[in-house]
């Protein structure tokens, strides 16, 4: 396995962590109630996220031939070398929204 994509699945394996434990966070009483120790946990989760800096999850699909799942804008698959046909770009927020 390269190292990109080890470091790919330690980011999807952290973003899973990150949004369990959110969930967890989601479940304390408001930090407005003035619980200090809410607020502190509240403020020293939200640095250790941005420190992550794990920005969005890339954009994968699956090969036709072999199933194995890899980068959205890759010309061959990664696990069976297949060549890709190109995938129309993504539709925008602009042009869901209607606005050109």
């Amino acid at each position: 396995m390269s190292n990109a994509h080890t470091a790919e699945a330690w980011r999807a394996n952290i973003r899973t962590l990150v949004a369990v434990v959110e969930g967890e966070l989601s479940r304390l009483p408001p930090a407005a109630d003035g619980n200090e120790a809410t607020q502190g946990l509240r403020a020293s989760w939200t640095a250790l996220v941005s420190g992550l800096a794990l920005g969005a999850a890339p954009e994968t699909r699956e090969c036709p031939a072999c199933h194995g799942i890899g980068m959205r804008a890759a010309s061959r698959c990664g696990t069976c070398w297949t060549p890709l046909q190109p995938l129309p770009a993504p539709a925008s927020n602009q042009t869901l929204l209607g606005v050109s």
